[in-house]
């Protein structure tokens, strides 16, 4: 009695929180583009677009299936399921009161549920769902709630998608069509939850898929897939949402940015400072050996002018030398140079007396002049000296 109280309460606190959902669900999912996002709005019977008589579905939702045979790919059933009949009560719905379901028996199948909504191009939609997932060939019970035989599971996978150009199925019995995008599959075994009493549990979990518009329309998927013909194979849906955003504008922004860099570049500007390689001015200062000037001290040179001199030299003895010719006379008078009484004889214009005299004179003429000579030398050095001190 005990446990059967627990199990009360139990639900009534799922049946509970599971009522007011709905309006968290549209509180966690703003700008939902969805209809009847959480399968609150009514039902109604699946024959009517192609399903067995016996199947119901969510208004605004669709279905789409394989048909094969009776164990692989057996038709499908659709059930919308009602949280408040349930023996175990919401356990089985996420937001409110309904959820919708699909399932088969001692089987597989591959089957969803599809919506086509409009949107604008070039958006990015983001489509999610909650599901769980019920599967094995036992029924187990955990605390007063059905959970999944994970020892004999059918290796229940689940996905959501988008078809980006709004694309449907051709009609029940077909595929959804090549350009859907699909999420990444969940398996039966990664639903398996526990309480913090270690209580297990099948969970609920969150598919999630996006991609950007190419159409006016995108298209929305579930999808359930077994592997294994087991006696329950059965997916839970409820609280979808399908969200559109701009996308951010391409980045442009960081690719302009290096194009702009190049204004960094311009900073060559700054090699403009080749301006110190005109300093080559200094290299003007050449303009010093134009000091050359003092070279023209060579005045010194000019004193070979002293040196003409020499043209005074006795060299005109020879031309008196034509005195020889008085040897023309007697030998004697050629010795007698000197009067009888032993002084010298007056002799002619250009005689001995006046070569010695000339030659005595240019030769103190040429020492006087070799100082100022040495002199002119001495100096002409100094100044030289001066010179390459200076550089």
């Amino acid at each position: 009695m005990r446990r059967l109280l627990l199990f009360s309460f139990c639900l009534l606190a799922t049946g509970l929180l599971s009522v007011v959902q709905p309006q968290a669900a549209a509180a966690q999912c703003p700008g939902n583009l969805l209809a009847n996002f959480s399968f609150e709005e009514g039902k109604y019977k699946g024959e009517s677009v192609g399903t067995s008589l016996s199947s119901w579905l969510s208004v605004n939702w669709l279905p789409w299936a394989i048909l094969g045979d009776q164990q692989l790919n057996r038709e499908i059933e659709y059930f919308v399921v009602d949280g408040g009949i349930l023996q175990e009560g919401y356990y089985r719905v996420h937001h409110g009161r309904y959820a919708q379901k699909f399932f088969s028996g001692y089987s597989t199948h591959h089957a969803g549920l599809y919506q086509r909504v409009r949107v604008t191009p070039g958006q990015r939609v983001t489509f999610s769902i909650w599901v769980q997932i019920a599967t094995g060939q036992e029924e187990l019970w955990s605390w007063g709630l059905p959970i999944s035989d994970l020892a004999q599971a059918g290796n229940y996978r689940v996905w959501v998608g988008i078809d980006p150009y709004g694309a449907t199925p051709p009609g029940f019995g077909a595929l959804p069509p090549d350009t859907t995008v699909w999420s990444a599959p969940v398996i039966d075994r990664d639903t398996r939850m526990t309480d913090a009493e270690g209580h297990e549990y099948d969970g609920w979990v969150q598919l999630s898929v996006s991609t950007i518009a190419q159409s006016d329309y995108v298209t929305v998927y579930t999808k359930g897939q077994p592997e294994f013909p087991v006696k329950n194979n059965s997916s839970f849906w409820d609280a979808a949402c399908l969200v559109a955003s701009v996308p951010p504008p391409p980045t442009q922004a960081p690719t302009n940015t290096p194009t702009e860099t190049p204004s960094v570049t311009d900073t060559p500007a700054a090699t403009s400072t080749h301006v110190p390689s005109e300093t080559p001015s200094p290299t003007d200062t050449p303009a010093p050996t134009d000091t050359p000037a003092p070279t023209q001290t060579p005045i010194p040179t000019e004193s070979p002018t002293a040196t003409a001199s020499p043209t005074s030299t006795p060299t005109r003895a020879p031309s008196v030398t034509p005195s020889a010719e008085e040897p023309t006379g007697e030998p004697g008078e050629t010795l007698g140079a000197s009067s009888g009484d032993g002084a010298p004889l007056p002799t002619a214009e250009g005689g001995p007396a006046g070569q010695v005299t000339e030659t005595s004179g240019s030769t103190s003429a040429r020492w006087i002049l070799f100082p100022s000579v040495l002199a002119l030398v001495a100096l002409a050095a100094l100044l030289r000296v001066r010179q390459r001190s200076r550089r």
